[in-house]
């Protein structure tokens, strides 16, 4: 069996801290927010998935659906190079989603990066699961069929379907909690992102240990929810390929503008129903309460009526 280890190297600079999700819980924003800011350093390649990558005797990937992940760093001299021009940053981070759900990616962040903080944004489990299955139909370029996709019994809706067990959060969390110190995690929530985001990012910038002062660029979109209008502009604007050749080559101020046109192009999804929402919302429950236990945060706003 092969696993992700970086090499241990005293001239290496590596993460002091880690974002590890969850999935469609400001991730994106938040790398982006903390790129901004001048005493930090992130990883140029954002979703390395490094400590998410391992091959079984056979060769076969021990975690991941090829159709839903990608593992663009493997080696532990590639994941150095990420950091390579960290240069005399106060603080050094990386952000891969996979890493919350990944059973092996707490054990090996631990054993590479012991001292580093690990920073979590969690969101209220059926928003986050439908938001992630829109994000899947718009990377397939397929469109929302409410008499298909807005029922109990559709893919994404059902208890043991990809994106609803991930929304659990209280086995993922845990493997965090069993070997990191309580006061290297930081959890944070979506919704006090959505609606106070200098305020939240403030403390994150706290915990890394930078200035907290910083104000980032709350302007320019990232990652925004929905479904496209135009679904030939939207797999211009979301195609790997494209991206790799020509990120390299634009200003960020162009950059930030193909975000802000991508935005445009994107139309509010259909909400759930809210009778759906709640029988949804019902599989969570138990899962919710255990989950504000190990992080001595209140989640009572999440809980559907019984």
């Amino acid at each position: 069996m092969t696993a992700a280890r970086p090499l241990v190297d005293e001239a290496s600079v590596l993460p002091s801290f880690v974002i590890i999700g969850a999935a469609k819980a400001g991730t994106t924003a938040l790398y982006w927010y903390l790129a901004d800011h001048p005493q930090v350093f992130m990883s140029p390649v954002k979703e390395t998935n490094y400590f998410a990558y391992g091959l079984d005797d056979e060769g076969n990937p021990l975690y991941g659906d090829p159709d839903l992940h990608r593992f663009p760093v493997q080696t532990p001299a590639a994941y150095e190079e990420l950091f390579s021009g960290a240069g005399d940053a106060l603080a050094v981070g990386e952000a891969s989603p996979i890493y919350l759900e990944c059973p092996q990616s707490a054990a090996r962040i631990w054993e590479a990066l012991p001292e580093a903080r690990i920073i979590c944004g969690l969101r209220e489990p059926v928003d986050r699961a439908y938001s992630d299955y829109l994000m899947y139909l718009r990377a397939r370029g397929r469109r929302l069929d409410p008499a298909r996709d807005l029922t109990a019994s559709s893919d994404w809706a059902r208890p043991d379907s990809h994106w609803m067990q991930i929304s659990r959060y209280h086995e993922a969390l845990s493997r965090y909690f069993d070997r990191f110190p309580r006061e290297q995690i930081h959890v944070f929530l979506f919704e006090d992102f959505r609606s106070d985001a200098l305020g939240c990012v403030r403390d994150i910038y706290r915990s890394v240990g930078v200035y907290p002062g910083f104000v980032p660029d709350l302007e320019t979109p990232h990652n925004i929810g929905g479904m496209p209008a135009n679904r030939t502009l939207e797999k211009v604007f979301t195609s790997r390929s494209v991206r790799k050749a020509i990120e390299p080559l634009i200003p960020r101020r162009a950059a930030d503008m193909a975000r802000r046109l991508r935005t445009k192009n994107l139309k509010k999804a259909p909400p759930l129903p809210e009778d759906l929402k709640a029988e949804l919302g019902r599989h969570f429950r138990d899962d919710i309460g255990k989950t504000s236990e190990l992080i001595g945060m209140n989640l009572e706003r999440w809980l559907s009526p019984a």
